[in-house]
This record gives C-alpha cells, structure tokens and sequence, in this order.
C-alpha cells in the first residue's frame, strides 16, 4: 500500500471519529434519533456493498471509466441524502441529523474503500508493466 493511500486512511479514520463525536453531541437518544441511525446505517451499507461491486467493475475498464463512476455515483448519493434528510425533516418521525451523520460515516468507510481499491488497481497495473 502507497504512503498517500495509508494517509488517506487515516484520514478517513479521522472523519469517522469526528462524525461519531458530532453525532454524540447532536443527535438525541430517542425513538426519532435511532430510526434515523437505522435508516442511516442501512442506507449506508447498501451504499458500500453497491459501490464496492460498481468500483471493482469500473477499475477494470480502466482509470476513466472508474473516475467517472465514481464522480456520479457521488453525485447521485448526494441526491439522495438530501432528499431523504428534507423528507424526514417533513415528516419529522426521523431524525434527519441522526440519519446524515450516520449515513455520512458509511460514507467515509466507502472513501477509505474505493481509496484501497484504487490502490490496489494501480499496484497491478505497475506490476503488470
């Protein structure tokens, strides 16, 4: 592994622990703020399990094809939290914070993810040449 890939997993590392902390701070123990955490972690491991067979299938098409599946597949999850977070701030039986920081979280666990598949793509091609 690159001395930038074990930075950016630090990194990452860094972010999650901060998203914890916030969510700590911010998001209340209640009914409303763990069906959010729920919504959030849910959301957020179908994000890394989609992302990881999307990522590892775009990486074999070569490095544009996988920037540019990933530049979307950002775009498109940035759609779709904000959506949902105005959604439950509307209805309001779902914490829309406790649902953003824990689906932010995952969210970085996917970053440090792509980031080590990236890696790991690269070190073939290097190997390869």
């Amino acid at each position: 592994m690159k001395r930038t890939t074990s930075q950016g997993l630090l990194m990452v590392g860094g972010f999650i622990g901060l998203i914890v902390v916030a969510a700590l701070a911010f998001v209340e123990p209640d009914g409303d703020g763990a069906r959010g955490a729920l919504v959030g972690a849910g959301l957020g491991l179908l994000n890394l399990a989609v992302g990881y067979v999307v990522t590892q299938r775009s990486l074999r098409h070569g490095m544009k094809s996988a920037m540019a599946t990933l530049a979307g597949g950002f775009l498109a999850r940035l759609f779709v939290v904000v959506g949902l977070m105005l959604l439950f701030r509307r209805t309001g039986a779902i914490d829309p914070a406790a649902f953003a920081l824990t689906f932010l979280a995952f969210f970085f666990a996917y970053l440090g993810v792509e980031m080590i598949l990236v890696d790991r793509s690269l070190a073939r091609a290097r190997e390869a040449v």
